[in-house]
């Protein structure tokens, strides 16, 4: 709470001293360069930048955050441009350009502006607080869940994510973190019904455990395959080689360049490349002669014992 407080005050002293600060000394300004003779022009910027300077100074000197050194700095170089026009040579080359009037009109203009991005950046939601502040999702189970079974009969449980809050916010926080903004295409919005295996196996109906895929591929006859083909499956392996993601390849070019559809957990579904995801860097191509890749679904009273 005291931490937030104080971001709140040096996040206010930012916006006053550019803002309000930087408004006000460029009015200051334009009135003395408008109204007071050349000599006491000189005066008044030259004790304001000498000032201005060693505030930054001392501020720095007290290991003070640069939301509050960064503010008297620039109004500082902002009355030394002052300064150096005021100078002869300066005034020569520059001063029907950048005279005075000019550099304080603009410092007018510039700090309101600033104050208004300014307080738009840092308003922003925080994409690490929404991570972080998002429970892990929870897995629901009924009794009259249906069950699935591979080619070769074996049984796959199958599951809906719980209750999972402000799925579009978590999905914003974690392409974004993920520098994926640009990069992927989303062609369907968040869901809990089914993650990435159920995305694959079961169209999306249901939910398939990580630990039941190596059964899936084994027993529906998959073969790891080097060069891609549309309708390969992706599967994506963490540090210890079980599987962690899964996808179907959707497109591939010429070039080899291959073009991933993959659910993201309970968020949504995308098109994207095999290595633009959050899930591992590790994937492997898999390839099987049967048509598709959805087991087959049964009624609960129906499963196998």
């Amino acid at each position: 709470m005291q931490k937030a407080a104080a971001d709140s005050s040096l996040f206010l002293f930012t916006l006053l001293a550019v803002g309000v600060g930087g408004s006000g000394l460029a009015l200051v300004g334009i009135w003395v360069e408008t109204r007071l003779e050349q000599n006491a022009r000189r005066v008044f910027s030259g004790v304001l930048c000498s000032c201005l300077g060693v505030a930054s100074a001392v501020l720095w000197g007290l290991h003070q955050p640069w939301a509050i050194v960064g503010p008297v700095l620039a109004l500082g170089a902002a009355t030394l441009a002052v300064c150096t026009v005021q100078t002869a040579l300066a005034r020569r080359w520059a001063n029907r350009l950048y005279g005075p009037v000019s550099i304080w009109t603009l410092l007018l203009v510039v700090s309101p502006l600033f104050s208004l991005l300014y307080a738009r950046h840092v308003n922003k939601a925080d994409p690490r607080s929404v991570l972080l502040a998002a429970p892990d999702p929870t897995i629901r189970k009924e009794p009259t869940d249906p069950r699935a079974v591979t080619d070769q009969g074996r049984e796959i449980e199958l599951f809906h994510y719980g209750s999972v809050h402000s799925l579009e916010r978590l999905e914003t926080a974690v392409i974004e973190l993920a520098g994926f903004s640009y990069e992927v295409i989303r062609i369907q919005g968040p869901s809990p019904d089914s993650n990435c295996h159920g995305w694959v196996f079961t169209g999306g109906l249901y939910c398939v455990a990580s630990e039941q895929v190596d059964a899936i591929l084994t027993d529906n006859g998959y073969r790891p395959v080097e060069q891609a083909e549309g309708g390969d499956l992706i599967i994506y392996s963490d540090d210890s080689g079980l599987p962690a993601h899964s996808g179907v390849v959707r497109f591939v070019t010429e070039d080899g360049r291959v073009l991933v559809e993959s659910k993201w957990g309970p968020l949504g579904v995308f098109l994207h490349a095999p290595e633009t995801q959050p899930f591992s860097r590790q994937f492997s191509f898999w390839r099987s002669p049967r048509a598709g890749h959805r087991l087959h679904v049964l009624p609960m009273a129906s499963a196998v014992e």
